[in-house]
């Protein structure tokens, strides 16, 4: 297995991740990335407890959180400011439940944790075919030739649209804007969310006194004339929501803004087909709730990298993964689900009762919740 020959398409956080968890393990694999350098827009990034878990089995989690700020808590607010729900859970090994850190300097460690040659960019893969190898094609007129195949290349993945035809790419109906403001004039120690009819706002700290913002609005099309949006479009969107939100649209420069429509699939089965694996977004794109995206992807790795290591197969071990992944994905869903859809409710009059029944529940269902989701199997200590 030593000598078996692993590709990663797609050099993102799923693909750095696996690569990473995997030559953690002795395995060797390589990355091909389509773009020909890192060049996206900085933002901030979150992280949740499960993948801080995952980064220090791959012996990043000192580094990240040396480079990001940390918090034990989330505080979900009203429109108006009140308090409606506190995510607080205290885990007994002392790793945070959030890390906050610039996108860049998050794709810098991981980049830098990988093996030299690793990783290369410029390389989009057009197509594969699978005969007595398998061979992957290259826009650039190359090909190469791997024994296995792990599909990182994200949402809108082309290798899962040629192994499962039917497997639909669906607009979420929301589009979200994210940004960052330099030493800004308020001060931000915490981590917040901001659930109203116009929208949620979360709000995060980050090192060098910078804070990252976000927000999501329902939106009818995928071709909204919203992702024209500037911070006055923003401002005037929430403009009766709490402070610092207003303060901080006014504080953010129109070139620190990046917008996306945001795009889930419905959970697939199965996650592999022959020496063909999904990862990552890929396998199971969601809406972005508490940082469980990247925080997924750095899960998926180190399984992945432990199964290898420890099964006589390759096969084998994707099909392990495929089980179990499938399992921890149904149970992020059933513990998000309550909380994506009080979410979505952007009537006025609803809000008022959900921020009602959020505040009458106990904090210990909410934390609850969150364990399931930070908390791995065994804590991940015996995948060291």
């Amino acid at each position: 297995m030593s000598d078996a020959r692993i590709t990663i398409a797609g050099g993102g956080i799923s693909g750095l991740c696996t690569a990473i968890a995997l030559q953690s393990k002795g395995i060797h694999a390589n990355v091909y990335e389509k773009e020909k350098k890192v060049h996206e827009p900085d933002t901030g990034i979150i992280l949740s407890g499960n993948a801080i878990r995952a980064f220090y089995i791959m012996g990043l989690g000192a580094k990240l959180r040396a480079s990001g700020m940390d918090s034990d808590g989330c505080l979900l607010k009203s429109d108006s400011g009140n308090n409606i729900a506190e995510f607080a859970y205290h885990s007994p090994s002392h790793i945070p439940n959030y890390l906050f850190i610039h996108r860049s300097e998050f794709q810098r460690i991981l980049t830098d944790a990988l093996l030299p040659g690793s990783l290369h960019f410029d390389k989009h893969m057009i197509d594969f075919k699978h005969d007595n190898t398998m061979t992957l094609f290259f826009k650039d007129g190359t090909s190469i030739e791997t024994d296995y195949l792990i599909s990182c290349d994200g949402a809108a993945s082309q290798i899962r649209t040629k192994l499962f035809p039917n497997s639909s790419l669906a607009y979420s109906g929301f589009s979200c804007w994210r940004g960052i403001i330099e030493n800004p004039p308020m001060n931000v120690p915490d981590y917040t969310e901001t659930w109203g009819p116009r929208g949620r706002f979360g709000i995060a700290p980050l090192k060098d006194n910078q804070v990252f913002w976000y927000a999501l609005k329902r939106s009818s099309t995928e071709n909204s004339d919203m992702s024209k949006w500037s911070p006055i479009d923003l401002l005037f969107n929430f403009f009766y929501y709490h402070e610092p939100i207003q303060e901080i649209l006014e504080n953010t420069s129109p070139d620190r803004i990046i917008y996306d429509n945001l795009y889930e699939i419905k959970p697939l089965t199965p996650l592999q087909s022959g020496n063909i694996l999904l990862l990552g977004d890929s396998a199971h794109a969601s809406m972005p709730n508490i940082g469980q995206g990247a925080s997924q992807a750095a899960e998926d790795a180190v399984y992945l990298a432990n199964w290898i290591s420890s099964e006589e197969r390759i096969d084998k071990a994707f099909f392990k993964y495929e089980t179990h992944r499938q399992e921890r994905m149904k149970i992020v869903k059933d513990e998000m689900k309550i909380y994506g859809l009080a979410a979505r409710i952007d009537f006025p009059v609803l809000c008022s009762i959900r921020n009602k029944l959020l505040q009458m529940t106990p904090a210990s269902y909410h934390n609850a919740k969150l364990r399931k989701l930070v908390e791995i199997e065994g804590d991940m200590e015996t995948f060291q």
